[in-house]
């Protein structure tokens, strides 16, 4: 068999928030990572995405780091790299279970026989994922969590690197100001995230402008590009779909997707005849629904701009060579000016060839 899934920890309680270590083990080569968490909701009123149950991924090597993000920023890198959102199950009602699944991709694509992780190129590698049951969902009283790697088996495969995906900052945001940031230079760059999640706010409302320099401004890659502008003309238009479903009680109740821009849903009954459901249309992370009292609904979803987060790609995404080198380059400063109506904070996720 050409490849394979290896079960780096079968489905296992989280009833207790906690950080989860797993020793990775094996020696063959890894193409992806996957995280699946589960919570099954005590209430009908919601919390958070899914994703949120999941606060921080981290897969080291002692005190190097390879990949560091939350369970939400995984998510909207995902999308950038996949084209789609990955599996969710956003149920926000009683007793029923709800679900987030996202990838440490190592590679372009699954099975990228160029690009993948070696576990041994390294001394003692450690995934640890941060979880909170009650983070997500509708505040769930118990859940579990499950991580599988997809491993090359009788395939050939001769890696000559792997995707380093890692949140460099996170700062709080101040109205109107500007915040500088000196990016690491230390390796290739595929792509740069830009996230700001928001209840009340797309992206574009966080975030005014965005400049990136190098070399103390003897080159400007990016010149003072408007946020709103660049979400209207980035590369990856793909659209975030998602289904989402709840309790009604004939009042105003507030849901949460991954969709933050232009976003527009469809609500439908689906335990017995809804008479009226009023689908608001968001700025942000969370959609208002209106429906009859103690009817189930269902909702679909569309919208861009995954967990409040805009991509900056750098070159043909398929193309090792065509990504922007740092060769030559000694400083990287990101200047991002903040919309005047923002709060909330900033996080900048990198993705970076890591050659071995």
């Amino acid at each position: 068999m050409n490849y394979r899934t290896e079960v780096l920890l079968d489905s296992e309680s989280i009833a207790t928030a906690a950080t989860k270590v797993i020793d990775i083990d094996i020696n063959e080569k890894i193409s992806r990572i996957g995280i699946r968490v589960k919570g099954t909701n005590n209430g009908s009123t919601p919390t958070a995405h899914p994703a949120k149950i999941i606060t921080k991924i981290e897969l080291i090597d002692g005190s190097d780091v390879l990949f560091s993000m939350a369970g939400v920023d995984a998510q909207a890198l995902n999308f950038y790299e996949m084209g789609k959102m990955p599996f969710n199950i956003c149920e926000y009602e009683d007793n029923i279970e709800c679900c987030a699944t996202m990838y440490i991709n190592f590679g372009r694509w699954l099975w990228d026989t160029q690009l993948a992780l070696d576990p041994t190129r390294f001394k003692s590698l450690q995934l640890k994922i941060t979880h909170n049951k009650a983070l997500g969902g509708s505040t769930p009283d118990a859940g579990t969590l499950t991580v599988l790697a997809d491993v090359f088996d009788r395939k050939p495969c001769s890696p000559l690197g792997f995707l380093m995906s890692k949140k460099q900052k996170d700062y709080t945001l101040v109205a109107s100001a500007h915040n500088y940031t000196d990016l690491n230079t230390d390796y290739t760059y595929r792509k740069l995230l830009i996230k700001s999640l928001s209840a009340s706010n797309p992206p574009s409302g966080q975030v005014d402008k965005i400049k990136l320099s190098e070399n103390g401004g003897a080159k400007i890659v990016y010149n003072d590009i408007y946020l709103k502008e660049w979400v209207k003309l980035m590369p990856c238009q793909t659209k975030v779909e998602e289904n989402f479903a709840g309790l009604e009680d004939a009042a105003a109740n507030t849901y949460y997707i991954a969709s933050t821009y232009e976003h527009y849903g469809v609500g439908v009954g689906r335990s017995a005849n809804n008479s009226i459901i009023y689908v608001g249309q968001p700025s942000g992370n969370a959609i208002v629904i209106i429906g009859d009292a103690s009817e189930s609904t269902g909702v679909y979803v569309t919208g861009y701009c995954p967990h409040g987060a805009v991509e900056f790609p750098f070159g043909v995404q398929e193309d090792i060579n065509d990504w922007y080198s740092m060769s030559g380059i000694t400083n990287l400063k990101l200047d991002l000016t903040a919309a005047s109506g923002a709060s909330g904070t900033v996080e900048i996720i990198s993705q970076q060839l890591r050659r071995y």
